[in-house]
């Protein structure tokens, strides 16, 4: 049980930005937001509480918001990264890298909001089938979360990151 809170308490930045991503595209498609907790012990790490989307692409971009953001940042940081024992700010890099990036895939209540979203909306706009595939891939991913197989995941945003996006 110890170790879960230390894990939890290592990778609370990640979680951070996670939720911020959910709230950045909630604020800039124009979902009002009621309530933001950026992290707490629990199943629940974390959570942003606001209106029910009124088209589907806000629910699609709020949904897979961490994906991008998180992933878009943990490039960044492991492109910062360069191997040095004598200098401490790179492995500062490496672990907001590796923390966020641990957090990138959508959890299973995004993918079941986003999937909750296509069923309400999909007499209204046929279109609505077309994210559907999205919604598994979520759902796949968040299985492979379960698995651990996201440290895969961010071992290959590392290997981008790092090999060609170096500055």
């Amino acid at each position: 049980m110890f170790f879960y809170y230390l894990y939890d308490l290592f990778t609370a930045p990640g979680v951070m930005m996670h939720e911020l991503a959910h709230a950045f595209f909630c604020v800039s498609s124009g979902v009002k937001v009621h309530k933001i907790k950026l992290f707490q012990f629990g199943r629940v790490a974390g959570y942003v509480d606001h209106d029910e989307p009124t088209k589907f692409y806000q629910g699609f971009f709020i949904s897979v918001g961490p994906l991008i953001i998180n992933s878009l940042f943990a490039l960044f940081a492991f492109a910062q990264f360069q191997y040095s024992l004598s200098d401490w700010r790179p492995w500062v890099w490496l672990y907001f890298g590796l923390v966020v990036g641990l957090h990138a895939i959508p959890s299973d209540g995004d993918a079941h909001a986003l999937l909750r979203l296509a069923n309400h909306r999909i007499l209204k706009n046929p279109l609505v089938i077309i994210g559907y595939p999205f919604i598994l891939i979520m759902y796949i991913f968040y299985f492979m979360k379960r698995l651990h197989i996201d440290w895969l995941y961010v071992f290959v945003l590392f290997w981008l990151g790092n090999v060609f996006l170096k500055q």
